[in-house]
């Protein structure tokens, strides 16, 4: 049922013919057999695959594995800027900033800003960041994002 869902998602979300849909979702699942099938559907949802030239494609910054590296990078010298913040006679320590993240990705990575935000916006989905008072997506405006490492 879930491969199912997950070609009915490529279908309806990306466009693609039904039947191209199924070769595709097959030839997903040989290509990234640590993906299941519903990983696959989420990132469809999510706007994280693409289709074009016959094949799906997954946004950078997208995998696990590379969402850990991009955070060392990050969290290294030259990353993006960690230190305690104040706003409005309150100190948030350890936060970096919405805005000079977005700047920092698409400086060191040549992401596009859309691509920048999403990024971003990812790693407060899988838990990597938070908005310090947990009202607020990641946006690219003066907002205060805290590691959960740092809790």
């Amino acid at each position: 049922m879930v491969k199912v869902e997950a070609i009915a998602v490529a279908y309806l979300n990306l466009k693609i013919p039904y039947g191209d849909a199924r070769a595709l979702v097959a030839a997903w699942n040989e290509r990234f057999p640590q993906y299941n099938y519903q990983m696959l559907t989420q990132w469809i949802l999510a706007g994280d695959v693409s289709y074009a030239y016959g094949k799906l494609t997954l946004a950078r910054y997208t995998e696990p594995k590379d969402l850990a590296q991009l955070v060392v990078q990050m969290r290294s010298a030259g990353g993006v800027g960690i230190k305690d913040r104040r706003y409005n006679l309150k100190i948030y320590p350890k936060c970096l900033v919405g805005s000079e993240a977005v700047q920092w990705f698409m400086v060191n990575f040549d992401l596009t800003l859309d691509d920048a935000i999403r990024v971003g916006q990812r790693m407060l989905e899988r838990d990597i960041i938070h908005h310090v008072v947990d009202e607020q997506d990641f946006k690219n405006d003066y907002l205060f994002y805290r590691f959960y490492e740092d809790e």
